[in-house]
């Protein structure tokens, strides 16, 4: 399944297990960066932690087809990547299926930001939901990420809470 998608220079595709590497490297960045626009010094040692772990998961979930992700590539480089995880879950009125996914990862490198990477990997993800029958598609948004996806057709669920333990 290697849907390409040309965005301008770049091109949109799967990700594969040879890309994880870089794919848990945006990880990292990614939370280093909303930290850092918070006021707070990532911590280098937690990060390292941070960045395998996701790579595990990645290694794992590739694998069982519960984590797709995808990258922009501009020659042969990875410039962004996103992923999504399929979890089950529970049957609402609106959509009786019993699997939702969870948009996260989404990162772009600096100097190629404002170029649509990011745009057209959250689109591939959606199409992909949508090819797939799966009807939500959740995400976490950070304050810099929020107006892309709504621009995208995201919109906050004001009933959700979270309880960190």
């Amino acid at each position: 399944m290697a849907d390409i998608t040309d965005a301008g220079k770049s091109c949109i595709r799967l990700a594969s297990e040879e890309d994880i590497p870089r794919l848990a490297i945006h990880h990292r960045q990614m939370f280093e960066e909303i930290q850092e626009r918070n006021g707070t010094s990532p911590d280098p040692s937690g990060m390292a932690v941070l960045e395998k772990e996701y790579a595990g998961k990645l290694v794992c979930e590739f694998n069982t087809g519960t984590c797709i992700s995808w990258v922009a590539e501009t020659g042969n480089r990875i410039v962004a990547s996103g992923a999504i995880s399929i979890l089950p879950y529970v049957p609402v009125p609106y959509d009786l299926s019993c699997r939702v996914a969870f948009l996260h990862s989404t990162y772009t490198e600096k100097e190629y930001r404002h170029q649509h990477h990011a745009s057209h990997i959250t689109q591939a993800a959606a199409d992909y939901c949508r090819s797939q029958g799966i009807k939500r598609l959740y995400l976490f948004a950070s304050d810099a990420g929020r107006p892309l996806y709504e621009q995208t057709g995201f919109v906050p669920v004001p009933n959700m809470m979270l309880l960190l333990q």
